[in-house]
């Protein structure tokens, strides 16, 4: 089996990439796109095209189309996931790149270094669900949610 791990934070020294170093570690498989590389534009700016694609993108779609499984990892930022993950979505969840979701299940997991991240995780299942229902894609998300609390507390 095929794991994408995608690690949403773009924030140097983030939390969200040590828990997918972690998750990554547990399951001996993943390959990890790391959100510090990100360089996707925002929405007002244009579109990911497929003919010209930065290497970060390539890596970030390759994963995603390869993935089995799917994780999706985002700090949570006042209850909400990442502006980087949302952004993700709205690039990829479209008539160019729908593909890549296809015959995948996606979970979903929120990190905070106090005791949040139930609220980006359990939003992303109900985003992905959707993009899975409109695209007549043959995807699922895992109905539980993981929360990484205290990460600083918890993890190396």
């Amino acid at each position: 089996m095929k794991v994408g791990i995608i690690s949403g934070s773009a924030r140097k020294g983030n939390n969200t990439l040590r828990v997918a170093k972690a998750i990554q570690k547990e399951l001996n498989n993943g390959i990890i796109v790391d959100f510090q590389e990100y360089d996707l534009p925002n929405f007002a700016e244009g579109w990911v095209a497929p003919d010209s694609e930065t290497s970060f993108q390539q890596h970030l779609i390759k994963t995603i189309d390869e993935a089995n499984l799917l994780i999706v990892l985002t700090p949570e930022y006042n209850w909400f996931p990442s502006a980087e993950v949302i952004n993700m979505i709205h690039q990829l969840a479209g008539a160019n790149y729908k593909h890549i979701f296809d015959n995948t299940v996606v979970a979903t997991v929120g990190i905070s270094a106090g005791r949040g991240g139930r609220m980006p995780a359990v939003q992303l299942g109900y985003v992905f669900n959707k993009i899975f229902n409109v695209f007549d894609l043959n995807s699922i998300t895992s109905p539980r949610t993981f929360e990484a609390q205290e990460v600083t507390k918890c993890i190396d």
